[in-house]
């Protein structure tokens, strides 16, 4: 789960800078390859950023309408069996357009040293069997 995390990180960060990237790619990119493998080579590379472009608008498209329904999206990290066993949550809240709130939950079993240093430290100190941490999606 936390890769679909990371990943959304990353597509947000290239979504904001698409414009620039595209148009660094289609003056300077194009351009070398052009002069280097002749021109097909740079005309095949113009088509292909140009379908990147149309998935990068689809993606965006899609991340701002995950954004508006987003109501909360946390992570939990639980104890189970006994203390034995680990568990990280990811919950996530998001509102129909009916209105109604319909929560989304994936979990898996996490070894004790690849919990966060932070949550080993409140479930040591806190003797707690679920620490929280709550995921800033929206601004």
């Amino acid at each position: 789960m936390w890769v679909v995390v990371v990943a959304a990180v990353a597509v947000s960060l290239s979504l904001t800078f698409w414009q620039q990237i595209v148009a660094w790619a289609n003056r300077t990119l194009a351009d070398w390859l052009g002069r280097l493998f002749g021109e097909d080579v740079r005309e095949a590379f113009v088509l292909l950023l140009a379908a990147a472009d149309r998935l990068s608008v689809a993606a965006q498209r899609a991340l701002n309408a995950v954004r508006e329904r987003l109501v909360r999206a946390r992570i939990l990290f639980r104890r189970a069996r006994e203390g034995r066993l680990h568990e990280k949550v990811l919950q996530a809240d998001f509102q129909r357009e009916d209105g109604q709130i319909v929560r989304l939950e994936q979990a898996e079993v996490v070894p004790w040293h690849e919990l966060p240093d932070e949550v080993r430290e409140k479930f040591i100190r806190r003797q707690s069997a679920q620490v929280e941490i709550e995921l800033r999606l929206k601004e």
